[in-house]
């Protein structure tokens, strides 16, 4: 084998490993969202297991979030949908010289923020004091993150 043959193993392997990780941190996610679904009676329990639709779970069982004195109601549909609004106004701002590059970093700054404070809450809902560890720990390493949610899966709120 010569270099460049080994240098493509290795990069097949690594993908297929990234890829094998990624499917068993969704199926995590997905089974522990679809739990606290069923114990907290949201309905449409079901949504767990779609990606961008995880979000309504998360946020129906938040139902609003406080982030300083600003309250966001309706949560389970800003959750899902932010992001998408986001991606759409930001590829048509983009396009503006400078204004545009400022405009989107503020709108994924807000993002940003509205997803660390969805899931410090979420965590705070089941786990109280050890939320801030668990939301430090979900950002730094993000593998945690569907780790902590499966383990919440039969936790009642506190």
């Amino acid at each position: 084998m010569d270099d460049l043959s080994v240098l493509l193993l290795m990069g097949g392997f690594v993908t297929i490993l990234s890829f094998i990780i990624g499917v068993v941190l969704y199926i995590l996610t997905a089974l522990g969202l679809y739990g606290l679904a069923k114990t907290e009676n949201t309905g449409n329990e079901w949504f767990a297991f779609i990606p961008i639709i995880q979000l309504y779970i998360i946020g129906k069982i938040l139902k609003e979030i406080r982030i300083g004195s600003f309250t966001i109601p309706m949560l389970e549909l800003v959750l899902p949908l932010a992001p998408i609004a986001a991606a759409i106004v930001g590829s048509i701002i983009g396009i503006i010289p400078i204004i545009g590059g400022l405009v989107r970093l503020i709108i994924n700054l807000a993002l940003i923020v509205l997803s660390v404070s969805a899931m410090y809450n979420f965590y705070k809902r089941y786990r109280g004091e050890k939320a801030v560890l668990m939301t430090v720990l979900s950002i730094i390493l993000p593998f945690m993150g569907p780790i902590f949610i499966f383990r919440l899966k039969d936790a009642r709120p506190l």
